[in-house]
């Protein structure tokens, strides 16, 4: 029963550095760039000249893919198969794959969340639109000119304004 205890740990082990590893290189892969929704590549889009009137931070919730479930019951599984004997250690390998599927995606939901900003701007052709997304390396503050580039589909994207016009923003 040892050898099967040392067994499982090991596969837990291994599994748990596959998906620490995973999620830090899903998060390494875009440093340096702007990442942009797959869906704007190769859409026309349409910018908006605004100032920002108000900032708010919030959290975008995270999701809960099939990385963290199938890692969590992959380890739940293996878990589970330490215990008990024959029949019982079948349900008990079942069980861990449940519960570990479970809290392998809470776990992921949790580690995907992201910190974002909340920007109100008003347009110069008087509309007035609120945009949410991750925070850029210089963040906005109440006042800023900005540029507010969208998609006829929802899709937008606040960037500072970096041009001039007449000697106005």
């Amino acid at each position: 029963m040892d050898n099967n205890i040392a067994k499982a740990t090991r596969l837990t082990t291994r599994v748990s550095i596959a998906l620490m590893l995973a999620l830090f290189l899903q998060g390494c892969a875009s440093k340096g760039y702007q990442t942009v929704p797959r869906t704007t590549s190769g859409k026309i889009q349409q910018v908006n000249s605004g100032t920002v009137v108000a900032t708010r931070s919030v959290v975008i919730e995270g999701e809960a893919g099939y990385l963290g479930r199938t890692g969590g019951a992959i380890v739940g599984s293996a878990v589970g198969q330490t215990a008990g004997k024959g029949t019982g250690r079948t349900l008990a390998a079942a069980g861990g794959a449940v519960v570990g599927g479970i809290v392998g995606g809470m776990i992921e939901k949790e580690l995907s969340k992201k910190v974002a900003q909340e920007l109100t701007v008003d347009l110069d052709d008087g509309h007035t639109v609120v945009v949410v997304q991750e925070p850029k390396d210089i963040g906005f503050v109440e006042g800023d000119r900005v540029s507010v580039t969208h998609t006829p589909s929802g899709e937008a994207n606040v960037s500072h304004a970096h041009y001039q016009t007449d000697g106005i923003y």
